[in-house]
């Protein structure tokens, strides 16, 4: 079963849409740079600096890297605000954990790119001839991002790094997508890029049950994804806007290899363990779709409204509900002759990014008859525990046989 169908601490990267704000005043932007400019020296500031207890995140490989130093980072440093860079820490761990794949890579991309920190330091550990990507919605930061790329090459050179000059121009040059074609959403929507990238960061958390499965299908044979993953259940309200997540690195260990998941544990998924918090990215609401109640029927109101699913989730539940799939029910418990037993039927969606799972019960006793659809399934869901709907149907003798 495909479990998808769709598709830095405590410093946030790539804010979702409903927060994004270009048009944020001049003077706060004014202000917000007076402040950073106060910590321009890292003494505090996570963005310049280690975090406590990250320290062992990071190889020696990584710490001396160009990109890691001050002179780079206040480089990079936001247009607007804290949401368009990440920590530092954060960055040294990205790069460490996917050092042996951006030694030999062809393609990177890094989704949420922000001014493009985390680029320059992939930059100095890909081959001169590999091709990163960086793809930022907000197109101010992304105009921004270009121009601070420019520059990151010319601190290349001036440190004698030939390699990281080159990749960092062409970054400069083709390498920054912005608005539109900067949106993960828009990300290889038709599969034109599959099988392409070693490499993929997304900059930002998100749901589980909510990551887009264009992603997986863009990684190569033994590429590598990275990303936050909120913890649970407190990003399923529209009005959360950041979460208590960890980093997540899974591994395509084969072409036909299918999503793992958080739950598995080995070759194909890590968890790293610091706690992290980031603003929380979801689809637009194109990409979902609330199910159609029908009338008498107790908590799917409440099912529709809390729990936006995937189009394709919608018509599970949807056909779940009708009698013609509920009538393949078989008896579980009594015999069809007597006054009290019990049907059930079991289902799973088979192409769902919420791999749901339905059991109905019909219960059948003299005085009450009562159908209970409960639904379980990945990300958010899970994490809420199971969904009931049910339906009172009081005395009814003809639901035995």
């Amino acid at each position: 079963m495909a479990r998808l169908s769709f598709f830095i601490l405590a410093v946030i990267i790539d804010l979702p849409r409903g927060v994004r704000d270009e048009s944020e005043g001049r003077e706060a932007q004014n202000e917000f740079l007076a402040a950073f400019d106060q910590d321009a020296q890292g003494t505090e500031n996570p963005y310049y600096t280690e975090k406590q207890g990250w320290e062992d995140e990071a190889n020696q490989i990584v710490k001396e890297l160009i990109s890691v130093h001050m002179d780079m980072r206040q480089n990079f440093r936001p247009v607007n605000n804290w949401g368009e860079v990440a920590g530092l820490s954060m960055h040294m761990m990205i790069a460490t954990r996917m050092l042996e794949n951006l030694k030999t890579a062809t393609h990177v991309a890094d989704i949420g790119s922000g001014t493009g920190a985390l680029l320059a330091v992939f930059a100095e550990l890909v081959p001169k001839s590999a091709v990163l990507e960086g793809l930022e919605y907000m197109t101010e930061v992304a105009d921004a991002a270009r121009q601070k790329m420019e520059e990151a090459s010319l601190l290349f050179k001036k440190n004698g790094n030939d390699t990281a000059e080159t990749v960092a121009k062409k970054i400069s040059q083709t390498g920054i997508a912005g608005g539109e074609n900067g949106d993960l959403f828009n990300f290889n929507l038709k599969g034109e890029r599959d099988g392409e990238f070693d490499v993929i960061n997304v900059g930002f958390a998100m749901s589980e049950n909510q990551i887009p499965g264009a992603l997986w299908k863009a990684l190569a044979v033994n590429g590598k994804l990275g990303m936050p993953i909120c913890d649970g259940a407190s990003s399923a309200s529209s009005s959360v806007t950041k979460c208590p997540c960890h980093y997540h690195i899974f591994t395509k260990n084969s072409e036909e290899a299918e999503f793992p998941g958080t739950k598995l544990e080995g070759s194909e998924h890590m968890r790293i363990e610091n706690d992290i918090h980031f603003m929380v990215v979801r689809p637009p609401l194109k990409f979902t779709e609330r199910v159609e109640c029908p009338g008498g029927y107790s908590g799917c109101d409440q099912f529709s409204e809390q729990v936006p699913l995937p189009k394709d989730g919608a018509r599970f539940v949807e056909k779940v509900l009708s009698s013609s799939w509920t009538n393949q029910a078989t008896t579980k418990q009594g015999s069809d002759t007597d006054w009290i037993h019990m049907k059930s039927w079991q289902e799973e969606i088979e192409v769902s990014s919420w791999g749901l799972t339905v059991v109905y019960v019909l219960d059948c006793e003299e005085g009450d008859t009562v159908m209970t659809w409960t639904f379980t399934g990945l990300g958010d869901l899970q994490s809420m525990g199971t969904r009931r709907i049910s339906q009172h149907k009081g005395k009814q003798g003809d639901c035995i046989g």
